[in-house]
């Protein structure tokens, strides 16, 4: 529920430095700001690009530690961020507004308070159990008392069109901008499918984060499930450490984690991701100075991403480890070796054990 953006006037945007103060050391926001992200772009992550030279070989050494001291300081630095955002946001308008659906009929909300997860469940609690994520159209965007410009950017990941610009993904749980047109996607839609293993990929994360620290560099959804590449040193994932993953990830899914948006500038961000040296060199690499990006957390977890996400691990009823492998950062040789943990989730335990099914008859076959 945090949209504080980059602003577009200088007011506004010493308000956004004095509820925000840089980490020592760091260089306050500019003026000047970042660009707006062209309306209903979304971000799948493919290979992590380039980052800035001198960034080959940057995992030093590494000693896995369950729950280390840095998820602690980096959650504190969050939380301090996201009350400051809140406190912006109580001065943004919240006018009514009206949310027309697919078949026409309209819902009245408030914009900045009304979700789409409001919406669906004045339908139905099944429709609001089953929707994984919203898509939109704005006819009329309200903007309140500061400009809120969506700028997020996933430093990680590669950019690709909508196949309609003017409808943007969205949360099921962020509030609502202004007047527009509302589709409520399930697993089966694409778009359903593509967030629901997004954020299996994030429960990865916190997995591999809370069992042995390791340092993530980048975890996409696929088109057949999900994997995340880390930083272990010289350690490789065993089956022991395998079977592991798996069974905290399902602890997480069972915690219910709410998946939360927040908006950070550049230098919060260098604040945020100071323990892992390959987040670093992608801020450093491939934001703006002045700008601003978007991370999500659930639990301890936390990752630079443009979203949008389920409203809560609990969506996840199913989740396998599937293979592992190695890896190279930026896929060049001669960078530093990467622990690749692909993986498959699914709303329903009995799709799970269908597709299992499916995986040995292909494997005889």
């Amino acid at each position: 529920m945090n949209f504080v953006g980059v602003f577009e006037n200088p007011e506004a945007l010493a308000k956004l430095a004095a509820l925000n103060p840089v980490a020592e050391g760091a260089v306050a926001p500019s003026t000047s700001g970042g660009s707006a992200r062209a309306s209903g772009r979304r971000t799948i992550a493919k290979s992590g690009g380039k980052v800035a030279p001198g960034a080959e070989r940057i995992g030093g050494a590494f000693t896995p530690q369950p729950d280390p001291d840095w998820l602690k300081e980096r959650t504190a630095f969050l939380d301090g961020i996201a009350q400051q955002n809140a406190k912006l946001m109580e001065q943004v308008a919240k006018p009514d507004i009206t949310v027309t659906l697919p078949d026409g009929k309209q819902c009245p909300g408030q914009a900045y308070v009304t979700s789409p997860l409001d919406i669906a469940t004045s339908i139905s609690k099944g429709l609001a159990q089953a929707i994984v994520v919203a898509s939109v159209k704005y006819s009329k965007r309200y903007e309140g008392v500061v400009k809120i410009i969506d700028v997020a950017t996933n430093p990680d990941e590669e950019e690709a069109e909508e196949a309609d610009a003017e409808w943007e993904t969205w949360d099921v749980a962020r509030p609502l901008e202004g007047d527009c047109h509302l589709q409520l996607l399930k697993f089966d839609d694409p778009r359903g499918k593509e967030v629901f293993w997004h954020s299996s990929a994030h429960i990865l994360g916190e997995a591999l984060e809370t069992t042995c620290g390791a340092r993530l560099t980048h975890g996409p959804p696929t088109e057949s499930g999900f994997f995340y590449d880390s930083y272990m040193g010289e350690n490789a994932v065993t089956a022991e450490m395998k079977g592991g993953l798996e069974k905290k990830a399902k602890a997480i899914a069972d915690q219910k984690q709410p998946f939360e948006r927040v908006v950070v500038t550049k230098e919060q961000c260098l604040e945020l991701f100071k323990a892992n040296p390959f987040k670093v060199a992608m801020i450093k690499g491939k934001l703006p100075e002045g700008s601003s990006t978007t991370v999500y957390r659930n639990g301890p977890f936390v990752d630079l991403c443009k979203g949008p996400h389920l409203p809560t691990t609990g969506r996840v009823k199913a989740f396998a480890m599937t293979k592992t492998s190695s890896a190279l950062w930026l896929g060049k040789q001669g960078n530093d070796t990467l622990q690749r943990c692909y993986g498959i989730s699914f709303s329903d335990k009995k799709e799970l054990t269908e597709w299992k099914t499916l995986q040995e008859e292909a494997a005889k076959r």
